[in-house]
């Protein structure tokens, strides 16, 4: 399998990056170079938690293809469970969802970044690296496989993959790299019985992160290079960035009886949470090495992650926003908040980013006269639903 790194040339550094840009598929294709277009903006697509079955339903892919439609992104970034691997328990059940999922992508003639969730690979035989290489058939796949880290507790493991970079040029037809986005795999399950819950990026992925965004740096003229970064579950710092308060005050959510409310101005109305925020336990100290890194390297704007489908915020923490998105599942759990993130770059002001939210059942609503009416018998189904499991 190939490892889709190219050579950042400059003139005092020559250093292997692990970017896509010129990897060429199995048929020898060039794969996408993302760049800035001539009015200087980028526009990027995030969806979240597909986590479908096997074969991926039609009202997730009708949304798919509005959001595309409506957001006419440069490059779209699946951020985890992009498959629910425990409904694919062969191999080839699992080949079959991410073709369903890759195929759309491909007709519709986007770019697709992609990282792991920890549903991608539970209880599937197919591998993560397998699942990669399948991913890298796709002409219109601009990952790779990049660090892969393993953690070993006992007889217990879990390996991350998929962890990479993607450069944005300053313009279709240039070499200078204004811009950088990053893909971590944030890992399924913590092996490690002490603390239990959900993983994190791993020392080798920050080794590689720290001295790719050194490179990147030295490349820029001793600046950081501006950048954002997408995972699938939440930084642990998630619990320092939002405000204990006291009990009987409004809140959006308990945890380990505490209780937690967006900061003091957030806007209640394009902010929400519908179930507790699920990073890595916080007593688990390797966790935090992440965000930390990202802080002292000083280029990281942004992390954007899925996971927990019903909550979609942005939330500051030091320099740099936590960004939840909804997800788009109609398998899974979720709400009628299904829906997508846009982020919009612009060239000439790197340093801040926009973004919002692409509502599902507007766009569901919105759409063809066929699709109208499928989508209001699958609302009723919906709540109805919801009605009776609160029973």
């Amino acid at each position: 399998m190939k490892k889709c790194f190219a050579l950042l040339m400059s003139l005092l550094l020559t250093v292997l990056l692990a970017v896509p840009a010129f990897a060429a598929d199995a048929a020898g294709t060039e794969k996408p170079r993302i760049a800035f277009g001539d009015d200087g903006k980028l526009t990027i697509l995030q969806v979240a938690d597909i986590q479908d079955w096997v074969h991926l339903s039609y009202f997730a892919k009708r949304s798919i293809v509005y959001a595309v439609r409506a957001s006419e992104p440069d490059l779209v970034v699946l951020t985890g469970d992009n498959i629910a691997g425990y409904s694919c328990l062969t191999k080839s059940a699992a080949r079959i969802a991410i073709r369903n999922v890759m195929n759309l992508f491909q007709r519709l003639n986007v770019p697709v970044a992609m990282v792991f969730g920890n549903h991608d690979d539970e209880k599937t035989p197919l591998t993560k690296r397998e699942q990669i290489a399948l991913y890298e058939t796709y002409p219109c796949y601009v990952g790779c496989e990049g660090v892969v880290a393993e953690l070993k507790v006992g007889d217990n493991s879990t390996l991350n993959a998929g962890t990479y970079n993607v450069p944005v040029y300053a313009s279709a037809d240039s070499d200078e790299i204004a811009y950088n986005i990053w893909c971590f795999d944030s890992g399924t399950y913590n092996p490690d019985p002490e603390y239990g819950g959900y993983s994190y990026v791993l020392p080798e992925q920050i080794d590689w992160y720290v001295k790719t965004s050194d490179a990147l740096k030295e490349a820029n003229g001793g600046k950081p290079m501006p950048s954002i970064a997408f995972q699938h579950i939440a930084p642990v710092q998630i619990f320092r960035a939002f405000r204990e308060v006291p009990e009987g005050e409004p809140y959006q959510y308990e945890r380990g009886g505490k209780h937690y409310a967006f900061p003091e101005g957030t806007d209640l109305e394009t902010n929400w949470m519908g179930e507790p925020p699920s990073p890595p336990k916080e007593n688990c100290k390797p966790a935090y090495a992440e965000v930390d890194a990202m802080i002292r390297q000083g280029d990281v704007n942004a992390i954007f992650y899925g996971h927990d489908h019903v909550n979609s915020y942005v939330v500051p923490y030091e320099e740099i926003d936590f960004v939840n998105s909804p997800g788009i599942t109609f398998f899974s759990y979720n709400d009628f908040n299904r829906g997508f993130r846009v982020i919009t770059l612009d060239k000439n002001d790197t340093d801040t980013y926009g973004t919002y939210t692409l509502s599902a059942d507007k766009l569901l609503r919105g759409g063809s006269i066929l699709d109208r009416i499928l989508y209001s018998l699958r609302v009723v189904y919906d709540k109805a639903y919801l009605y009776f499991s609160q029973l």
